[in-house]
């Protein structure tokens, strides 16, 4: 999905009133009071630290605001990366393979035509030595 698609999928969930496009990795004080969080959450992944190495829902954790929630799927993005790197290289391999194919007929179609060229030419040398 794209980020518009994201957006709207949860917007659609009715517990979500807003949608805070390119907020920043770190939930702050300010952020919190000024969209008036109630709830932040995060799926069971791992959650990386910030640049700093500070733990980036440290303030919603503080306040009580932080719930992990079991989204009951395994996707992550180091899957959706993994299967984009798998489809390339398979995308890669298939149309290598359809390459080879088209020039191995390039190359059979001139050869034919070298030939047909070639026979045209000694068709009237023959002619002219048969009268």
């Amino acid at each position: 999905m794209n980020l518009h698609e994201r957006v709207l999928s949860v917007l659609a969930c009715k517990h979500v009133s807003e949608v805070v496009i390119g907020a920043p990795y770190s939930v702050t004080a300010d952020l919190m009071d000024f969209f008036k969080v109630d709830l932040v959450c995060h799926g069971r992944t791992p959650i990386m630290p910030d640049v700093d190495g500070s733990d980036p829902y440290a303030e919603p954790k503080r306040r009580g605001k932080f719930k992990v929630i079991d989204s009951a799927s395994d996707m992550t993005t180091k899957t959706i990366v993994e299967r984009i790197i798998e489809h390339r290289l398979e995308y890669e391999l298939r149309n290598k393979k359809k390459e080879d194919k088209e020039v191995a007929v390039f190359e059979a179609m001139q050869r034919a035509e070298q030939e047909q060229a070639s026979r045209s030419q000694v068709q009237p040398t023959e002619e002219k030595e048969a009268k």
